[in-house]
């Protein structure tokens, strides 16, 4: 038997930012600048870093904005950012001073100038309706800022691009803390929206059915790790005592390797409950009027697509995020594999791009003890900060499994099947199983 796990599920960003509670009072003011380059007014996306300084040149640092950077969309140099130092600063009433670095792409931060005065504004608000005291504006200037950040607004960030500061709170957005606190369930990685292309780009002859399209996707957040035995457990646990039924209650060799032998219906299931544990809103149901939650049976269910709950990844934002942002490569990493990049099955006399070395990955101590698994984040993983998108076990996607697939905006698969799209390979899979474009059922 196959092993078999879900993977991937997203959570929608729209809806989490700017939920701020009402206040007599607030600290977040409006930023309106402008951002040129090269004298050339700037278009695009840019990361900003806010400061509050005592001085226009050669003064102090007095505040960091809360969250430390944020990203703006910036069009024809024209941009708004809603910023917050907290009420401290302008407590005594003196005059400070305004400092954004800048970066559209990933490096140094680059100091604008000149800073940008913030005098003393009166304003008046209704208690209890607003929070925004204030808004400022100001033109800066760079000559050296160079590239794209190459996603729409957060999206496609991972840890070791990022200062902790700011890294926290991008994954706090993911787990559904609306301020950016480090609360409830994080984990998740932002997979950067736009075009890329889908299937067998590299010309490998024995992968008829995933000939290249062009695939747009939107942004959307996935699970840096393998569903865990212990995460399974936890949320069934929760499911079986609100009304969900199982056909499989699933396995795993330990708490921190991947759940397994789960089937495509326990798995959407199990997404709903734990969309309804985090008390979001679940995304699968079994009406067309999208009233009654998915909760038992073996029914084909119908996805509300734009309810921010937990849900499978479709097969395009799979492989969107399997490749990590790479282009036209076999694996996540590049074009050849070993044990040290994935546990599979090595066979290096079949395949030329297969490093080994032969047989199973000692990681998974197989056959002393099977299955073969390896704990979930046991090798580096892809560019997008997702671990064992190759090797370890299956993992399940929304589709039905059709020839050939679809490419376009946001493709969901054929409407109809026999058979749901699997991807990844396993740790009892040879080399060919692990490839990004490969395709199983």
């Amino acid at each position: 038997m196959k092993q078999i796990i879900a993977i991937g599920v997203a959570l929608g960003l729209l809806g989490l930012i700017g939920q701020q509670q009402a206040a007599a009072q607030g600290t977040v003011f409006t930023y309106q600048g402008r951002l040129n380059q090269n004298g050339v007014p700037f278009t695009g996306t840019a990361e900003i870093a806010p400061t509050l300084w005592d001085a226009a040149t050669g003064g102090n640092s007095v505040a960091t904005n809360l969250p430390p950077s944020i990203f703006v969309t910036v069009s024809n140099g024209l941009f708004t950012a809603p910023l917050d130092f907290g009420s401290s600063p302008f407590s005594s009433g003196a005059p400070l001073w305004l400092q954004l670095g800048v970066r559209t792409a990933i490096g140094r931060f680059t100091t604008l100038t000149p800073l940008q005065p913030l005098p003393a504004t009166p304003y008046a608000i209704a208690a209890g309706t607003a929070a925004t005291a204030l808004s400022v504006s100001g033109t800066m200037n760079a000559t050296n800022l160079t590239g794209k950040i190459p996603l729409s607004n957060l999206s496609g960030i991972t840890s070791n691009q990022l200062d902790a500061a700011t890294w926290q709170f991008l994954v706090a957005l993911a787990s559904g803390a609306a301020n950016g606190t480090t609360t409830g369930t994080n984990g998740m990685a932002l997979i950067p929206g736009g075009a890329f292309t889908m299937g067998n780009a590299i010309g490998d002859d024995d992968i008829a059915d995933a000939s290249p399209v062009a695939a747009n996707i939107s942004p959307f957040y996935m699970d840096m790790n393998l569903v865990t035995w212990e995460q399974w457990q936890r949320v069934y646990a929760y499911a079986t005592n609100h009304g969900y039924t199982f056909s499989n209650p699933g396995f795993g060799k330990g708490a921190a390797h991947p759940v397994q032998t789960v089937d495509w219906y326990d798995v959407v299931k199990w997404c709903n409950a734990r969309s309804e544990q985090a008390a979001k809103v679940a995304v699968y149901y079994t009406d067309a009027g999208l009233t009654v939650v998915y909760r038992s049976g073996e029914v084909t269910p119908y996805a509300n697509w734009t309810a921010k709950g937990y849900r499978l990844p479709t097969e395009a934002e799979w492989e969107k995020a399997a490749r990590g942002g790479l282009v036209g490569q076999r694996f996540p990493w590049g074009n050849l594999i070993s044990q040290t990049n994935a546990n599979y099955y090595g066979v290096t006399n079949y395949y030329t791009y297969d490093l080994g070395p032969n047989g199973y990955n000692p990681i998974g101590n197989y056959p002393t003890t099977s299955p073969g698994t390896s704990p979930v984040g046991s090798f580096a993983p892809n560019g997008y900060g997702l671990n064992d998108m190759a090797g370890n076990v299956w993992q399940w996607c929304w589709d039905w499994k059709g020839t050939p697939y679809s490419g376009g905006t946001d493709p969901r698969g054929v409407s109809s099947g026999s058979d749901r799209v699997m991807r990844g390979g396993s740790w009892n899979s040879n080399a060919n199983s692990c490839r990004s474009a490969n395709r199983d059922s």
